[in-house]
């Protein structure tokens, strides 16, 4: 039966979601956290961020399924959108065969239906509230996540996260390495026949070579070089290749094939190899000659592709979302978007993409000599190496924290103590609050508070009492319902 069935006197999906939010955050904790519950810290972390206005930009891209996993790492941050997506796919990759990835299934599932049901997109911010009163009635709060695969310890050394080891052993070259290589720089200008590594690689440093880049110096030209040839779209900028090629290479599942031909190409400028010795060390490498898997063809590393794919897999048909509806067929086509609006945003944070201009800006301005024009061309080559050879930073480390001004600490016996930091912003506007509730209590009741009084009191009682526990849930709930009405995010946008 589906949850909808399941109805108050009411009758509102609306008040369903907001009561079944109140008993999933009551009844859940980190560590010990079911995939509703998780659904739940994710639905109010987002609301709490989108409230007090530290939300990135990406967060606009999130849905239901990019939720539940931003709970399941609480309260852990991350960097970018790229490194959050890779993390999600590897951490459900892990779930996938399990009796837990089976439960990520029948929440795709609700998802989609409550979805179709509202008649809105999945990652519309009603869609999402109601989305949790479907969740128990799924028998999706029955089962606790074992702590070994929560991503504070499944992803700790996940190649997706973290980038390969480099103490990852290179594979030896072959005897007729030096053959190989002088063969395969005597074909570049011929156009490849066949879809293998090798073959899109040298297509890719022929166009790069084009453009004045040094292919045959630089090594870190080589995983763009096959980025651009294999998944680059017209309108992709080439100073984007570098972080874009770093970001899918990280994607792929660790059992494709392609992994190991990747390994050496996000390795070999970290060791400084030589480009005549990186391709050597390739063609010891057996997938370097051998067809691409088409799995490996799709891009993945943003918010909001990961629900629509299981979807696809599960046989349903089409996934509504806020920017379009997308269909099997359109997942590269949504991919392709998701990378632009990631290049877009980034070009809007870093000045320097724009110095000292774009590559295709070579036009000749009156006046301007011949040495004056071979400048400022080498100004532009030298603005896009910088970005090509620029690797995008690691992963945060698996112990970050959000700089939230409270924290609840569990110890290994199950107790938890609730820490309060003043080196933070909200920390500090946390502390002006407990001065605010000093001066309502000697208000009320006509004296300072006493080492034994309730900080939070019960404003209708005729003595200091607690608040209530009904009251602090209240309070939660309604922090999330003011960040879905807060005038700084857009109606338009339908979010929390």
């Amino acid at each position: 039966m589906a949850a909808s069935a399941e109805v108050d006197s009411s009758g509102d999906p609306r008040t369903l979601g907001e009561g079944a939010l109140e008993r999933l955050l009551r009844s859940n904790a980190p560590e010990r956290i079911s995939l509703a519950g998780a659904y739940a810290f994710g639905y109010v972390d987002l609301g709490y961020a989108q409230q007090e206005g530290t939300d990135p930009g990406w967060y606009q891209e999130l849905d239901p399924l990019d939720a539940l996993f931003l709970g399941t790492a609480w309260p852990r941050t991350f960097s970018c959108a790229v490194e959050f997506a890779n993390a999600r796919d590897a951490w459900l990759r892990l779930l996938h065969g399990t009796v837990h990835g089976e439960g990520v299934q029948r929440f795709v599932r609700e998802a989609v239906s409550a979805s179709n049901e509202l008649g809105r997109p999945v990652d519309d911010g009603q869609v999402m509230l109601a989305l949790a009163g479907r969740l128990e009635a799924a028998g999706l709060d029955r089962r606790r996540l074992p702590r070994r695969l929560l991503p504070a310890v499944s992803l700790q050394d996940c190649r997706a996260v973290h980038g390969p080891s480099l103490d990852l052993r290179l594979p030896t070259p072959q005897k007729d390495m030096k053959e190989r290589v002088k063969q395969f720089w005597k074909t570049t200008e011929e156009p490849y026949t066949d879809d293998t590594p090798r073959a899109i690689l040298r297509d890719g440093l022929h166009h790069f070579h084009e453009a004045g880049l040094p292919v045959k110096k630089e090594c870190g030209m080589l995983l763009p070089a096959l980025y651009a040839a294999l998944m680059a779209k017209p309108g992709e900028l080439l100073e984007d290749m570098g972080e874009h090629a770093w970001a899918w290479a990280l994607s792929l599942d660790e059992a494709s094939t392609l992994v190991p031909v990747l390994d050496v190409l996000l390795i070999a400028p970290e060791l400084q190899m030589s480009v005549n010795d990186t391709l050597g060390r390739l063609f010891a490498v057996p997938a370097f000659t051998e067809p691409i898997p088409s799995a490996a063809m799709l891009w993945t590393s943003s918010p909001g592709l990961a629900l629509p794919r299981l979807a696809f897999e599960l046989g349903i048909t089409k996934v509504s979302t806020r920017r379009t509806a997308i269909t099997p067929d359109l997942l590269d086509w949504a991919g392709m978007h998701a990378r632009m609006r990631l290049s877009g945003a980034a070009r809007g944070l870093d000045a320097d993409l724009e110095e000292p201009g774009s590559a295709d800006s070579t036009d000749v301005t009156a006046g301007e000599s011949d040495e004056q024009l071979a400048k400022r061309r080498e100004a532009v080559r030298e603005a896009v190496l910088r970005k090509l050879r620029k690797k995008p930073s690691r992963a945060a480390d698996s112990s970050h924290r959000l700089d939230r001004p409270v924290e609840r600490i569990w110890n290994a016996d199950g107790s938890s103590v609730v820490r309060f930091s003043t080196d933070t912003p909200h920390g500090q506007r946390f502390m002006e609050g407990l001065e605010v509730q000093e001066a309502l209590f000697r208000q009320k009741f006509g004296r300072d508070p006493g080492p034994d009084d309730p900080m939070f009191f019960d404003p209708d009682a005729d003595e200091p009492t607690p608040m209530t526990k009904r009251h602090v849930d209240d309070m939660l709930l309604d922090m999330a319902e003011r960040a879905e009405e807060s005038p700084s995010v857009p109606s338009s946008r339908g979010r929390l």
